[in-house]
């Protein structure tokens, strides 16, 4: 295992509050509890993924919900107040991105394919896409400093296949931190037990949702070790390269196996 003589920095850049949790759980716990630091940024405030809440009151709860995931990492929260399901790669966006990112200098960044049913993720890639390269070019957003090195950014996995199926680039254990991912996704109540289920027509007991929970969000990372890990491997989660960014060496970034 690669020795740091300073904690590294992941920022996971997520569409929506709860993305991060969903996509990088695993990844977020493990990297924290080895002692490292982590941001959360989130592009939107979330304020559309209910079918019973109005926007204003979701916004609120869903910055809480947050806020809450975030404390049991230790970890920073950034969510911009950019309108759930209207997330654009435009100029300004793209240059705010830099921005942040610069201040935050991470080791690794995280985000998701551009390939994706979600057009607020597909920007999100997009976005994320656009600033690698203009990070270390002084002329752009001159007000922050460029970064010396580019860091690398992996994609998370996702199910889709158009235009290009997921390729997994670096597959991650995440058996010994289950437990911590679902107690992140159980702080997004608003969307484990109420919006997701909804859309995805599924019945929540009234009994102990939070066995549910597992029950249910365990059968990501199960398909994921299944298709990509070793079999030794009972949940992982799966990475993919992406080329625009800075060179990835998994060697780096060894954490250990138990939080």
């Amino acid at each position: 295992m690669t020795e740091h003589p300073k904690p590294m920095r992941l920022m996971v850049i997520g569409a929506h509050p709860d993305d991060a949790e969903f996509h990088a759980g695993g990844l977020m716990s493990r990297w924290t509890a080895a002692g490292h630091e982590l941001m959360i940024l989130c592009l939107t405030d979330g304020a559309a993924g209910h079918h019973q809440l109005d926007p204003q009151s979701l916004k609120s709860i869903r910055q809480n919900e947050a806020y809450a995931a975030a404390r049991l990492l230790d970890a920073e929260v950034n969510i911009w107040p950019v309108a759930d399901g209207e997330l654009e790669p435009t100029v300004a966006l793209r240059h705010k991105l830099i921005a942040t990112i610069r201040r935050y200098a991470p080791d690794l960044i995280v985000t998701h394919r551009s390939a994706d049913y979600h057009p607020d993720h597909r920007a999100a890639a997009q976005l994320v896409q656009d600033a690698s390269y203009l990070l270390q070019v002084p002329n752009i957003v001159p007000e922050h400093p460029p970064l010396v090195t580019v860091p690398p950014v992996l994609l998370a996995w996702d199910r889709f296949t158009y235009p290009r199926a997921f390729r997994a680039d670096w597959v991650l254990d995440t058996s010994a931190v289950v437990d911590r991912v679902v107690d992140l996704l159980d702080c997004h109540a608003s969307q484990v037990y109420e919006w997701l289920p909804h859309t995805q027509k599924l019945n929540v007991p009234d009994g102990d949702r939070l066995v549910w929970l597992k029950t249910w969000y365990v059968q990501r990372p199960a398909h994921i070790a299944k298709q990509y890990a070793p079999e030794q491997v009972n949940y992982a989660e799966a990475y993919e390269i992406s080329e625009y960014a800075g060179r990835f060496d998994a060697t780096l970034f060894s954490l250990p196996a138990q939080p």
